[in-house]
């Protein structure tokens, strides 16, 4: 199995994959290849996962390069896991964001802000896909980039390759469904829980006691129409506040972060909207992180450092599930519908629980979320839709019309006007709308 993942000097994201890989997995042959336009970063990446393969016992060959198109050709897999100029651009948008007055539209999905990452990202994503077509065409492309629905959206409807895309914000933990669970004062391994919809806008659908079988949506309707009580954290009793309101307004409980879910919603004076760039560590962090990691592959520090700050996603193991055909199951995939998620068309992007099968991904169907929901994920699907559509074409028609239907703008002629002024500050990146 080889597998190539763009974004290898990710400091949160290649180290999570090494882990899987690894640790977790200790996979006994294959390539593992860390591709990063910067060159020293993704080798000094490689040099950690050389060293950790070693000590492990895994065979797994591990190399690094700036130049994806040299290590495509023979891939089983091709994970992404890249912003182009993240920091940076996020800060040329909320400037003007911030000049117009919405500087909470500088979302990193939703709203005017995850309109132009979806351009940035997506005209990222479709190189690549280009290139894959043309070097590895069977190739299953895994994708943590974002605005997630709409780069699987791109990939899946744009190109000839087969993409999944991976969030564990439903999750709001690192091993499985945390808070949801923790509201009831109970552990994640002692709950059945099911999440659907969009992502970073799941719901829940059924929560029950693993053991008995016992069905607990009674009781976290009556915690979460309680809201806080008397112990909770002020971040709780935040989230509780929204949650009780969003249960009220759409007959559901949101599954992940309020924050994550009010991106594609509109202005809120109780989330917290991002004020910096939604990209990891500040400058003086990334440069203690490089050192570490030059330290752990030459052997001078204990290599389990390198994952103390791990990733949540988890793409290796889908790509092992698939490459052995395991009969395993997923609680969270986003995946082309095929009748899974109840009034969202077939072929859109949904997020729902899978099975792997034979090497397949099956998605779950799923059933119980009320119709607001289904609702307002029809109308954000259909958002997705427009804007991915207006990022491949240039067209800037398609764009305004996005603006137009899309929930979290309010303002929708200030919207426009500011929506031009970003495009032309990212031309350079998006010379499709000259």
């Amino acid at each position: 199995m080889k597998i190539v993942l763009i974004g290898g000097g990710s400091f949160v994201f290649a180290p999570t994959v090494l882990e899987d890989a690894l640790v977790k997995h200790k996979l006994a042959d294959g390539e593992l290849v860390l591709v990063d336009l910067n060159a020293e970063t993704a080798e000094a990446m490689a040099a950690a996962g050389r060293r950790i393969a070693k000590e492990t016992g895994a065979g797994i060959q591990i190399t690094s390069t700036t130049d994806r198109k040299s290590v495509l050709a023979g891939a089983d897999y091709v994970i992404v896991s890249a912003s182009p100029q993240g920091a940076k651009r996020w800060l040329v948008d909320y400037e003007i964001l911030s000049k117009a007055g919405m500087a909470d539209q500088a979302r990193e999905c939703g709203g005017l802000g995850g309109m132009l990452n979806t351009f940035r990202s997506n005209a990222m994503m479709l190189d690549i896909c280009r290139d894959m077509e043309a070097l590895c065409p069977n190739a299953i492309l895994l994708d943590v980039t974002n605005p997630m629905p709409r780069v699987v959206t791109l990939i899946n409807k744009y190109t000839q390759i087969k993409g999944f895309g991976f969030c564990s914000i439903a999750y709001r933990g690192a091993e499985g469904y945390e808070f949801l669970p923790y509201l009831l004062g109970k552990k994640r391994e002692e709950v059945e829980i099911v999440t659907a919809g969009l992502n970073h806008f799941a719901w829940l659908v059924s929560i029950k006691e693993k053991e008995s079988g016992r069905d607990l949506m009674p009781d976290i309707l009556e915690r979460v129409r309680e809201g806080g009580r008397t112990g909770d954290s002020d971040d709780d009793l935040r989230e509780l506040k929204v949650m009780k309101r969003w249960l009220g307004t759409y007959g559901a409980i949101a599954a992940g972060s309020v924050d994550h879910h009010a991106e594609y919603l509109p202005l809120q004076e109780d989330i917290h909207y991002t004020t910096t760039a939604p990209y990891h560590g500040t400058e003086v962090e990334r440069v203690h992180r490089m050192d570490e990691i030059c330290r752990i592959g030459s052997g001078t520090l204990e290599w389990e450092k390198l994952f103390n700050h791990p990733s949540w996603e988890h793409p290796v193991d889908v790509a092992l599930a698939l490459s052995s055909k395991q009969d395993i199951r997923f609680d969270i995939l986003n995946l082309p519908n095929t009748g899974c998620l109840p009034g969202i068309p077939d072929g859109r992007i949904v997020e729902v629980p899978v099975r792997m099968r034979n090497g397949e991904v099956q998605g779950i169907p799923v059933n119980g979320l009320s119709a607001e929901i289904l609702e307002l994920c029809r109308t954000l699907s259909d958002v997705h839709e427009l804007v991915t559509e207006a990022g491949v074409k240039g067209d800037i028609l398609l764009a305004e019309r996005a603006v137009e239907l899309d929930p979290a703008i309010s303002n929708k002629e200030k919207a426009i006007l500011v929506l031009h002024e970003m495009l032309q500050a990212h031309k350079d990146l998006l010379p499709q709308f000259q």
